[in-house]
């Protein structure tokens, strides 16, 4: 159902409905339901001269404290002028909250006529939506509270909305209770099999049935809820990225639910230290990208946050692809910052220039640049189009770093290509390509055959040759020492091998291959001396290859070395060895990961 659709029909519920019957909103924890309420339904009750009364039932223990609620908050509500309600006529007298805070709040049990009288005033709900959220969360037993809020609907006529978790409700008291009340809900397919329902959830069940007609599972509009969200947050650096560019909040409202599992909480979480941290970043001035990049990493890290205990670092001393994502990296001032509330405003400049060499050795940077996207689907873009794509290419290639180096190579098929396809001169963009790569052996150690793992074949004689030309400057300026490093399995330099592998793994699997490329005896050796924080590396430099590995990635002599090292690790534990009771741990986690990558690549 619609927000609007929602909205819509919780009013005719609130004006209409008839049923003496409470109606529920479900959905998961941080699904957006109170953002809903609050930001949705309110104000379009007041739109149509409807009234709420909302009461949270957090920690709650007793009826009575429901009742002293409810009360506490149309007082509030008299007091502070939003109601002028002066006679009983037609008034929706709920007894049964004024039965439950009788005694309480200095209201004395023998009340006058008048007192009575008073006291019927201000429990007044007619018209008024009386809204109960976090049913999930009192101390309350159900049964209890149903019996409690059928009494406000049957018999005082009060409309009333319950808000909750239902899947939360019998898991309090078993936490191996697993049941998605959603298979309740929906509706009935004869081709579907018959739900299996556990005896207590048919217990509840019978009991809500006379209270509660109607249960609507709420399903957040996320992209709306990013928007809206980043808007009341207001920072300007973050509405100068989503503002100019819509598709890019529908990318993050993607993120929000891949990443945050649709939790709007953790989104909120991450939202409040990105702008945080930026105000405290106001001196500098930094590209859109980089102001992104920092709040999708603080977003990956907020979700591992919430998910489990807050993670160790692990990355260089600026950038941790592990703990923010491939393309976008977590940075490590935002780490300390988010982790103990310290800031560095030295370590955000190394930062960002370590950023700026990521960017521009990124593989996969093409897919976030308009115009390389426009390129990409050249065949389907008018004439227009294009040719502002190769003029505003050849504008950004007078900035070194703005478009990742390993775009060059398609980046030049089009400029040569689809330039003499729309007239485009693209001589001045071929020069600037190869003035930029000329200046990577100064900056990086980063090995120049990666680039050239595939070209791209025109068929026109001197188009042909201009572009194998270009591939030849291309790989003239990069040709500096491509040897890999030496690695001599010592323990001690696992952590060395470990940062350099996550920054420039691209370097580590040239021809499709990285541990086949090293000796296995040698490194059983190594991990029988190693540490618990050492394994952990080792494990680390596994993860920074091969996470997202598949089999078309690697050479079939990788999954052969994986195989081999898991039968080594297997014929040590079974051996005499040193290991302690963590370093075990860590074996075993070791085992799990060789296991999890061959059979992802196989």
């Amino acid at each position: 159902m619609t927000i609007n659709g929602l909205n819509n029909y919780i009013l005719h519920y609130l004006l209409k409905d008839k049923t003496g019957t409470a109606i529920m909103l479900t959905g998961e924890w941080g699904s957006g339901k109170t953002y809903y309420i609050e930001n949705k339904l309110v104000p379009f009750l007041k739109e149509h001269n409807a009234t709420s009364v909302v009461v949270s039932l957090y920690g709650l223990d007793d009826i009575s404290m429901i009742s002293k609620s409810i009360y506490m908050e149309l007082r509030m509500h008299t007091l502070g002028g939003k109601h002028s309600e002066t006679v009983t006529t037609g008034k929706v007298i709920a007894k049964n909250v004024i039965k439950n805070i009788t005694g309480l709040a200095g209201i004395n049990l023998g009340l006058s006529d008048d007192d009575l009288s008073e006291l019927y005033e201000s429990v007044n709900l007619k018209d008024k939506l009386l809204i109960l959220e976090d049913v999930e969360r009192s101390n309350i037993n159900i049964t209890n509270l149903l019996g409690y809020v059928n009494g406000l609907v049957e018999r005082d006529g009060v409309k009333v909305l319950l808000v909750a978790n239902e899947n939360e409700i019998l898991r309090k008291n078993d936490n191996k209770f697993n049941f998605d009340f959603a298979k309740v809900h929906e509706k009935k397919d004869e081709k579907k099999q018959e739900i299996k329902v556990p005896e207590e959830v048919k217990k509840y069940l019978r009991i809500k049935e006379k209270t509660i007609s109607d249960t609507i599972q709420f399903n957040s509009d996320y992209e709306q809820a990013v928007i809206q969200i980043i808007r009341e947050f207001d920072n300007c650096k973050l509405n100068n990225i989503f503002e100019r560019n819509e598709e890019e909040y529908r990318n993050l409202s993607g993120i929000v639910c891949n990443i945050c599992k649709k939790n709007l909480r953790t989104f909120i979480f991450a939202i409040q230290k990105t702008t945080d941290i930026i105000d405290k970043m106001n001196a500098n001035e930094y590209e859109d990208d980089f102001y992104e990049c920092l709040l999708k990493g603080v977003i990956c890290l907020s979700a591992n946050i919430k998910a489990d205990e807050f993670p160790k670092w692990e990355g260089n001393d600026y950038l941790s692809t592990k703990l923010g994502s491939n393309d976008m990296p977590l940075m490590r001032f935002a780490y300390d910052y988010t982790r103990w509330q310290t800031f560095d405003a030295q370590l955000v400049e190394k930062t960002y220039e370590a950023y700026k060499d990521f960017r521009f050795f990124e593989r996969h940077a093409e897919y976030k640049d308009p115009d390389l996207r426009i390129l990409g689907n050249y065949a389907e873009e008018t004439e227009e189009h294009v040719y502002s794509a190769l003029v505003n290419i050849e504008k950004k290639l007078h900035t070194a770093d703005a478009i990742g180096i390993h775009a060059y190579c398609k980046l030049a098929y089009y400029m040569i290509y689809l330039g003499s396809v729309v007239g485009f001169d693209y001589k001045k963009s071929c020069e600037l390509m190869i003035k930029n790569a000329k200046g990577v052996g100064t900056r990086t150690n980063t090995d120049a055959e990666i680039y050239f793992s595939h070209t791209y074949s025109i068929e026109e004689p001197a188009l042909k040759q201009e572009y194998e030309e270009f591939i030849g400057k291309l790989s003239d300026a990069l040709s500096f020492d491509t040897k890999q490093k030496e690695f001599d399995y010592n323990p001690q330099d696992i952590e060395e091998l470990y940062n350099d592998v996550c920054r420039n793994t691209d370097k580590y699997t040239i021809g499709h291959r990285f541990l086949s490329k090293y000796e296995p005896d040698k490194i059983i050796e190594m991990l029988a001396k190693s540490s618990s924080e050492q394994l952990g590396d080792f494990r680390g430099i596994l993860f920074a290859v091969y996470r997202y590995a598949v089999k078309s990635e690697f050479d079939e002599k990788d999954i052969e070395a994986m195989k081999q090292l898991l039968g080594l690790v297997e014929e040590k534990c079974n051996e005499e060895n040193d290991w302690d009771k963590i370093q075990m741990m860590q074996i075993n986690w070791l085992k799990s990961n060789l296991n999890q990558f061959i059979q992802q690549m196989s």
